[in-house]
């Protein structure tokens, strides 16, 4: 199976049946598990504020990518479909997800230092037009930081404990 066929030739068949469901597609993988090749499709809510994703809506988008790849000639290798959320602590791929996760908590790597930190944990508490505003603490001493969405090498979500 290859993932060039499939994104060439069904990722708007595939888009098309995840927003039915009120998902957006996240990531399309091909991995191999053991002896078998796994068709991942990673999504989210199509409502970035909603957390948490609707089990039976996971179930009814499997079925009907699954009925559609079902009826392609051109998939003959073997494949299991796994249709699965993209998780809690998923990369941030835009600025446009942190507006509607303001009070979210997450994981964050900087290009460059500021102070002493290059990475840390912490609370989105407010978005001020391009600025980015996190809260945090350090051995028990609250920190704020500001950031635009450039200083920022890597984000997640994350848990918090």
């Amino acid at each position: 199976m290859s993932l060039d066929i499939i994104k060439n030739n069904y990722l708007e068949k595939i888009k098309n049946i995840l927003n039915e469901c009120d998902f957006l597609l996240y990531e399309l993988n091909v991995v191999n598990d053991f002896d078998s090749k796994v068709l991942q499709i990673l999504v989210e809510n199509r409502d970035i504020s909603k957390k948490n994703i609707d089990f039976d809506l996971l179930i009814k988008a499997n079925e009907s990518i699954s009925n559609m790849l079902d009826d392609i000639d051109d998939l003959e290798d073997s494949y299991i479909l796994e249709v699965a959320s993209a998780g809690a602590e998923r990369k941030v791929k835009s600025f446009e997800i942190l507006k509607y996760n303001i009070g979210s908590f997450f994981y964050i790597t900087l290009k460059k230092p500021i102070e002493i930190f290059t990475e840390f944990s912490a609370t989105l508490t407010e978005i001020k037009d391009d600025e980015l505003i996190f809260n945090f603490f350090i051995k028990g001493r609250p920190k704020k930081v500001k950031l635009k969405w450039d200083d920022i090498e890597f984000i997640r979500f994350a848990v918090k404990f």
